[in-house]
């Protein structure tokens, strides 16, 4: 039992590493926290270090979504995947890149504060459901269409694999049908609203509009 203790706890220290802030502090000499958006994040970097820092953190945070499930799984517990009645493999992955989720939206070491989550859901969803990553990058520029706002349209995405997997869960249809992987699905999208409550309030006194158009650079704001 101890496994499905420490599989999030090890998921929370991978995702808490801030990667925008050793990028932004080497770049630019500046702490993330003050400038731009305020967030560790892939967004607050473009604004502080340009594009191509940006997809390094990127790429860095899904790595650390990714590599967190990964070894939990294949290194750190091998052996717990199969106890006799139930394979719980999918339990640990979901375990595992929920506490990266929460680690990276909350880091301990910025003062709780960090980014959004979507690179390290990225990451975690290739090993959790990788129909589900196919299903959240296709989803998003359409629900960002529809939406025109960023927060709402990363919501929407994340809500899409929630559906996903829930509907494999109740059909049984693919391998990837375990109900970890719909609590993995359901988890992130609860935990990304709760994430997004500062952009809701910036909504509703208008700091934050809708997009008039679809720019990168709208997505960034």
């Amino acid at each position: 039992m101890y496994q499905y203790f420490l599989a999030p706890l090890i998921g929370y220290l991978f995702g808490s590493i801030p990667m925008a802030w050793f990028i932004i502090k080497l770049t630019t000499g500046e702490d993330p926290r003050n400038v731009g958006s305020g967030s560790v994040s892939t967004r607050n970097t473009v604004r502080t270090a340009g594009y191509f820092w940006a997809m390094l953190t990127a790429s860095l945070d899904v790595t650390k979504g990714f590599f967190a499930g990964f070894l939990t799984r294949f290194y750190i517990f091998p052996e717990s995947t199969f106890n006799g009645t139930y394979y719980n493999g999918f339990l640990l992955l979901a375990l595992c890149g929920l506490g990266a989720f929460v680690g990276h939206c909350w880091m301990p070491w910025m003062k709780f504060k960090g980014g959004k989550g979507l690179a390290v859901l990225s990451g975690g969803l290739m090993l959790v459901s990788p129909y589900g990553i196919i299903v959240w990058w296709l989803s998003l520029p359409l629900w960002l269409i529809i939406w025109r706002l960023s927060s709402m349209g990363s919501i929407s995405a994340t809500a899409s694999v929630g559906i996903l997997t829930t509907v494999f869960f109740l059909t049984g249809v693919t391998y990837w049908n375990d109900w970890a992987c719909m609590v993995f699905g359901w988890g992130c999208t609860i935990l990304l609203v709760l994430r997004m409550i500062p952009d809701f309030k910036r909504i509703k006194t208008g700091e934050i509009k809708r997009w008039s158009g679809m720019k990168v650079s709208e997505w960034m704001k």
